[in-house]
C-alpha cells in the first residue's frame, strides 16, 4: 500500500515539475519583448540567457557531484560519433534561439509558437526517412491535423497584421532545428547525461553568439542589459526561469513521469505562450487560429501517444538516465 502510494506521489511530483518546465519556457516570448522594449536586441538576449542557463545547470551538477553524485562524464571517454552529435546540438541550439526570438520580435508570439509545433510533424518523417520507423496510421493522422491546423493559423494570421514572411520562415526554422535537436538527443549523444549536456549546449550556444557579435562589430551590444533594471530584469528571468529551471525542472520531470507523459504535459508551452500574450501584450489571437493552434497541439499529442515515444527539449538526453 505504501509502495503504491509513492508511486502515485512521485507521478504528481513528476508531472508537476514537466508543468512547471513548460510554464517556464512559455514566458519567452512576453520576456523577449520586454526585452526589446528596453533596448536588448535578440543577439544579445539570446547570449545572456544561454550563459545564465548554463550557469544554473552547471551549479546545480557541481552542487550534485559535491553531496556525492556522479561525476560529468569526461570528453575522452565518450564515444566519437557522441562528440560529433553533441557539437551539433550546440549549433541547433544556437540557431533554435536565435531565430526563435528574432521571430518574436518580427510576428506574433502565438503565430511563433504555433509554427515552431509543427516540429513533432517533422521528427516523426525524419524517423522514417532516416531511422527506418514506420509511418504508421497514428503519424499519418498526426501529420494531417497538424498541416491542416498550420494551414488556419496562417490563414487567421491577417486579423493580427501583416503576415511578415521572414518571421514565419524563422519560427519554422527554429522548429526544424529542434527537430535535429530532439532526433540528436534521443539518437546521437545518448551516453552523456542530461544535465551535462544542457550544460555543453547552452555554453556552447552562447560562445557561437559572443563570436557572432564579434564577427558582426555588436559585441558591445552585450553590455546593454547592464544599463538599467529594465532591460537586465527580463535578461536575467530568461536565463534564470526561462533556461535553467526549466532545464532541470524537465529533466527531472521526465525522468520520475516517464516521457510519454511528460511530452503529453509538455505541449502546454505555447498555451502558457499565447495566453501570456494574450494578458501582458494583448496579442489577442483569431478565433480560426485557436482552432488551428489546437489541431498542432493535438497532433504533438497524439505523436506521443504511440507507445515508446518520447520528447526532448533543450538537451534532455537519454530518458532513462
Amino acid at each position: 500500500m505504501n509502495e503504491g502510494r509513492s508511486r502515485h506521489g512521485g507521478d504528481l511530483v513528476g508531472a508537476g515539475l514537466v508543468a512547471l518546465a513548460a510554464a517556464c519556457f512559455g514566458t519567452l516570448g512576453p520576456l523577449s519583448r520586454f526585452a526589446g522594449d528596453a533596448g536588448v536586441d535578440s543577439l544579445t538576449l539570446v547570449t545572456w540567457r544561454a550563459a545564465l542557463g548554463a550557469t544554473v545547470v552547471g551549479l546545480f551538477i557541481a552542487l550534485r557531484v559535491a553531496l556525492g553524485g556522479a561525476r560529468p562524464r569526461s570528453a575522452r571517454s565518450l564515444p566519437v560519433r557522441d562528440r560529433w552529435f553533441l557539437a551539433a546540438a550546440v549549433v541547433a541550439n544556437m540557431l533554435l534561439n536565435l531565430a526563435a526570438f528574432i521571430a518574436f520580435e518580427r510576428i506574433t508570439i502565438a503565430l511563433t509558437l504555433l509554427v515552431f509545433y509543427l516540429y513533432p510533424a517533422g521528427v516523426a518523417v525524419a524517423s522514417v526517412l532516416w531511422f527506418g520507423e514506420r509511418l504508421d496510421r497514428t503519424r499519418w493522422v498526426a501529420l494531417g491535423v497538424s498541416l491542416g491546423g498550420m494551414v488556419l493559423v496562417m490563414g487567421g494570421a491577417g486579423t493580427l497584421g501583416e503576415i511578415d514572411p521572414v518571421g514565419i520562415g524563422l519560427a519554422f526554422l527554429a522548429g526544424l532545428a529542434q527537430m535535429f535537436y530532439v532526433l540528436a538527443a534521443r539518437h546521437g549523444f545518448a551516453h552523456v547525461p542530461g544535465p551535462q549536456a544542457a550544460t555543453i549546449t547552452m555554453a556552447g550556444a552562447a560562445t557561437l553568439y559572443v563570436l557572432l557579435g564579434l564577427g558582426l562589430g555588436t559585441a558591445g551590444a552585450l553590455a546593454t542589459p547592464l544599463a538599467s533594471s529594465a532591460s537586465i530584469v527580463p535578461v536575467v528571468l530568461a536565463g534564470v526561469i526561462g533556461a535553467g529551471v526549466p532545464t532541470l525542472a524537465f529533466i527531472t520531470g521526465i525522468r520520475r513521469l516517464g516521457p510519454s507523459k511528460a511530452a503529453i504535459i509538455a505541449t502546454l508551452e505555447p498555451v502558457v505562450g499565447v495566453g501570456l500574450a494574450a494578458w501582458l501584450l494583448a496579442e489577442q489571437p483569431a478565433p480560426i487560429q485557436l482552432v488551428g493552434g489546437a489541431l498542432i497541439l493535438g497532433a504533438a499529442v497524439l505523436l506521443q501517444l504511440r507507445p515508446g515515444a518520447t520528447a526532448d527539449h533543450e538537451a534532455v538526453a537519454d530518458p532513462a538516465r
